[in-house]
């Protein structure tokens, strides 16, 4: 029965390699595949470098703290952390800590509607929300059609090319022009990229790898991934995807370099397309895209399956997708999105979660009664700061009182026990 579920073998049988291939095609997805101006123009080349990295250090740091005795135990029924949850939780903190399970899922879909819509002006004339109405029920269908199975086989695709792409490119356009010549281009149109002297890029990079760090540690594609590979073998792969993806960074910052070095940002709000419509045109522009369509499928199909298993039955999940297909579609159609705008949004959420987290999944200790509050007000605090002052103090104050509060919780709930 276990064989009809898995992906190669059954739940928690893949190894170290094939680990590594499904946990890096989860997160090179558009958050790593797209830059935007904004945030070039405010933090420097470093912004990106340090979005990239935040993931490779939260995988390095969710490896150090899974404890394999607690993670073995319940491998092969579902993820880690759906059982914790349904396992440590009650009343109104199961409520909105399911709720907000599934509320995540909203960003990944987000972000990549908004890579859909840049795809359908390079590639298509058809006016993007047709573009984006067909690809939504292009998911619908697939989701449908595709098994486990299909859907690894499919990312081994993605991440082969991809891998074979981000070396070839750098490689290539750098032995084509010289590297001094990109260097030079970039010091001569986009000098403030190399400026590094911004006094919130310190706050920036704390920020952003807090806010990333509870991102992986509550994200459901993730934990349902990890439930694949071996016990034994999950630290590792976990610690290897971290590396090769800091690795990775390098190449992405390359592509980003040839992207710009030539002259403005050109029309694209997503930098790496302007790489692809102005500077390389041909047989690896096709391929780029082909690449970006992979990683946004791959990663919207894992999501679907993740999410999948947290409804006991199929006709409410049905009834979820349809209704969060149609919200998207609205919601994309009603607001102008932007890359930085939507990690922004929901970085209050990540980072409000990630004191609890951490007690919820590398802890013993009881979760107090009151704990979703805290919650909720540090998420409403954060974004009040962020609209008096600034995105990154509003953040930073939505971690800051989460931290002080779970903490005084945690300390009641200890001192009633004892």
């Amino acid at each position: 029965m276990l064989k009809k579920f898995s992906l190669l073998v059954p739940f928690a049988s893949l190894s170290t390699a094939a680990g590594v291939i499904i946990l890096l095609a989860r997160w090179i997805n558009g958050n790593l595949l797209l830059s935007s101006p904004s945030a070039l123009i405010s933090y420097g080349f470093m912004a990106g470098i340090c979005y990239t990295l935040a993931t490779a250090i939260s995988f390095v740091i969710l490896g150090s703290l899974l404890k394999k005795s607690d993670y073995t135990q319940n491998q092969h029924t579902q993820s880690f952390l759906l059982f914790t949850i349904q396992k440590k939780l009650s009343g109104m903190n199961l409520k909105v800590i399911r709720f907000f399970y599934l509320l995540t899922g909203i960003e990944l879909w987000l972000i990549q509607l908004i890579s859909i819509s840049v795809l359908s002006e390079i590639m298509l004339t058809i006016p993007v929300p047709i573009t984006i109405f067909l690809f939504l029920v292009g998911m619908l269908l697939l989701d449908r059609m595709m098994s486990v199975k299909s859907i690894l086989w499919l990312e081994i695709l993605f991440i082969i090319a991809l891998f074979s792409l981000l070396i070839f490119i750098p490689i290539y356009y750098f032995v084509q022009n010289g590297a001094s010549t990109v260097y030079e281009g970039i010091r001569l149109y986009h000098p403030y990229l190399f400026y590094f002297k911004n006094s919130e890029i310190l706050l920036f990079y704390v920020i952003i790898q807090l806010a990333v760090l509870g991102q992986v540690l509550f994200d459901k594609s993730t934990w349902y991934l990890i439930a694949f590979i071996k016990p034994k073998k999950v630290r590792r792969s976990l610690f290897s995807s971290g590396v090769i993806l800091a690795l990775l960074t390098l190449s992405f910052t390359a592509i980003l370099m040839i992207a710009l070095y030539s002259g403005s940002f050109g029309q694209f709000q997503i930098l790496i397309f302007t790489f692809l419509y102005e500077v390389q045109p041909g047989f690896l522009t096709f391929a780029f895209l082909v690449i970006v369509l992979l990683a946004i499928v791959t990663t919207l199909l894992v999501d679907l399956r993740a999410t999948k298993r947290f409804f006991v039955k199929k006709r409410p999940y049905y009834f979820y997708l349809i209704g969060l297909l149609i919200l998207l579609f609205t919601f994309f159609l009603s607001i102008d999105l932007t890359i930085l705008g939507v990690i922004y949004s929901f970085a209050f959420l990540h980072i409000t979660m990630l004191p609890f987290m951490f007690i919820l999944l590398f802890t013993n200790h009881t979760i107090h009664k009151h704990n979703w509050l805290v919650i909720l007000l540090s998420i409403i605090i954060g974004i009040g700061v962020g609209l008096s002052f600034n995105a990154l103090y509003g953040l930073a104050a939505s971690f800051m009182i989460s931290s002080i509060y779970q903490l005084m919780l945690q300390t009641e709930t200890e001192d009633k026990n004892a």
